[in-house]
């Protein structure tokens, strides 16, 4: 659905290129003005053409070519939305007799659109918020009262600008929090292992918490949209990252589970791996049963159970096999788009692709909580979904409302 999406983003910005120098006639085509707006647009088709066919063809996609690219779909954005509007105004002119009002409506609407691009581009893709959420259970044994979990998640590294600040910054605000455990939801990466040079580990080595860190891999982590799969095979990509993040101190969950102490009291920590069924339709939800079993294999049901999972789609899944008290995901980022008025009411695109797609939902004292993630994928822009670091705070309760928190 999402590429159908850019299929049809691409086809109306065809049109509006068309009805734009169709309405400049042959005189104001052939004027200077004209002729530096064909030559800009026609680099600027090129530039994305160019992207696309070098990525799709088994181009290095890591590094500066991604970030380059990634600027270019936001002024390829820019360009589509600001001549769709210049073709809807002008429209709407014509038929009522105010094309000079139109024209001018056109051009602030565009100024508009052009600021917040702006804003996303810069101070939205990387001002860290941080998010905190208390999660009340009776099922929560006595001695974890107060216990105190940071996530991150989605990282993106290799498409990061400014990525050594970016990541200091998120280490630095994850050891202010002072949580007794962190965890990394997945996609550390975007592309593929290389991603994590000696700078990035150095700078990731810093994080610290009591019980450690603890991490899944999501569908980026797989090597799934590695092109050249012969120089850079997925199950090579897949060991390289794991050793990378093993390197760090971080424990790894690939369908296993963790035991957390504290005194006679003991909760269980549960990594799910990226479900197979999304692989290749990341977007979409889960039709077939998950084989939970190997990932709760020895853990009694009556325990209290974190679960990690990179895909929000599984958390039916998970309820329906009775675990997942608190179950933490990633992956949706709110598409980089996101409406949010108070605490309660937020809107994103992202609604009409996942039934879970931001902040915390609850079934009873069960609860999901979606972090929208550090990174970005392919636009380097984040519009009103700010990059995210959650501290969790579990309390033991009589039972009722299991959620509670606030921003900052």
């Amino acid at each position: 659905m999402i590429l159908a999406c850019f299929v049809l983003f691409v086809a109306l910005t065809l049109y509006c290129e068309y009805s734009l120098l169709r309405h400049m006639g042959r005189t104001g085509r052939r004027s200077p003005a004209g002729v530096a707006y064909i030559v800009l647009t026609v680099l600027l088709w090129l530039a994305v053409a160019g992207g696309v066919a070098y990525a799709f063809a088994g181009g290095d996609t890591a590094g500066w070519f991604m970030r380059a690219f990634g600027i270019v779909l936001v002024l390829f954005l820019f360009n589509g939305l600001a001549k769709l509007l210049f073709v809807l105004f002008g429209y709407i002119g014509r038929r009522t007799g105010r094309g000079r009002a139109m024209g001018i409506t056109a051009a602030v609407c565009c100024t508009l659109l052009g600021a917040v691009l702006l804003y996303g581009l810069t101070v939205g893709r990387s001002r860290i918020r941080v998010e905190r959420v208390e999660v009340a259970s009776s099922r929560l044994p006595a001695g974890f009262d107060g216990f105190r979990v940071a996530m991150f998640s989605d990282v993106h590294t290799g498409l990061l600008l400014g990525r050594d600040r970016v990541l200091r910054r998120m280490v630095d605000i994850i050891n202010a929090l002072d949580a007794d455990v962190v965890v990394n939801c997945g996609d550390i990466v975007n592309y593929d292992y290389r991603e994590l040079d000696g700078r990035v580990l150095e700078i990731l080595s810093g994080i610290r918490s009591r019980d450690g860190v603890y991490a899944v891999l999501g569908n980026h982590d797989l090597g799934i949209y590695i092109r050249d799969t012969v120089a850079y095979p997925p199950q090579e990509n897949v060991r390289h990252i794991v050793e990378a993040q093993r390197s760090l101190g971080w424990t790894v969950l690939r369908d296993s589970s963790a035991i957390l102490v504290r005194g006679g009291d003991s909760i269980a920590l549960t990594g799910l791996s990226f479900p197979e069924e999304l692989v290749h339709r990341s977007h979409e939800r889960i039709e077939r049963e998950l084989d939970l079993s190997e990932a709760y294999a020895g853990l009694p049901e009556k325990l209290f159970g974190i679960t990690l999972s990179h895909a929000p789609q599984a958390w039916h899944r998970i309820m329906a096999a009775g675990r997942g008290d608190l179950t933490l995901s990633g992956h949706v980022h709110s598409l980089q788009m996101k409406l949010r008025l108070g605490q309660k009411w937020q809107w994103s695109p992202a609604a009409w692709f996942y039934d879970e797609w931001s902040g915390p939902y609850a079934d009873g004292e069960r609860m999901l909580y979606v972090n929208d993630g550090i990174g970005y994928a392919m636009v380097p822009m984040r519009i009103g979904a700010r990059p995210e670091i959650t501290l969790f705070e579990l309390r033991r309760s009589d039972g009722g409302d299991c959620i509670g928190g606030g921003i900052e």
